[in-house]
């Protein structure tokens, strides 16, 4: 495998490898999201966004209609949900929703890392068209002009998501 610095042009055929900040860093909803592998770089076989956010972040209840979904938390804890199932995540928990599946997860601890990997690629331009360039390796700050709430759902229809429910509460 060929290891090439993030930022400059590698594809499928030859792999590539990125170190823990490297790849596309956006400030999405709240988050620092760090897109690792997209369809570009993949040959549209596989996507990888690293989520950094803190206590409270969740997802709605949601499906997908083109790619399956897994989540490796890295850091933290975090609730997800699979269709009715509750699983509590700590650093090593691997949950995996196949397209058309229920799911949502939210952020426990105070802060937490997960990696959200995709199969095929082309969902990591939901994740770019719903938030903006990060500034640095932070979580935005609360006055940072990000798109709301409602202009990311009207995106992620776009890509073939579908809100069934709000997110997960926060715990007791």
């Amino acid at each position: 495998m060929s290891v090439t610095p993030a930022g400059t042009g590698f594809g499928a055929a030859t792999g590539f490898a990125l170190g823990r900040d490297q790849g596309e860093a956006r400030w999405f909803n709240g988050a620092l999201i760090i897109v690792k592998a997209g369809a570009e770089t993949t040959d549209g076989r596989y996507a990888a966004v690293e989520f950094r956010a803190a206590k409270g972040f969740a997802a709605p209840l949601h499906t997908h209609r083109d790619e399956d979904e897994v989540f490796l938390v890295l850091d933290g804890n975090v609730r997800l949900q699979l269709d009715d199932a509750i699983i509590e995540g700590e650093p090593g928990t691997l949950v995996y929703s196949t397209r058309g599946t229920r799911h949502s997860f939210h952020i426990d601890s105070d802060e937490a890392r997960l990696l959200l990997s995709f199969g095929p690629a082309g969902v990591e331009r939901f994740f770019r068209e719903g938030s903006v360039p990060a500034r640095s390796l932070e979580l935005p700050r609360s006055d940072e002009k990000l798109p709301d709430r409602q202009t990311i759902m009207e995106i992620a229809t776009r890509y073939g998501q579908q809100f069934v429910g709000p997110p997960l509460p926060p715990k007791d």
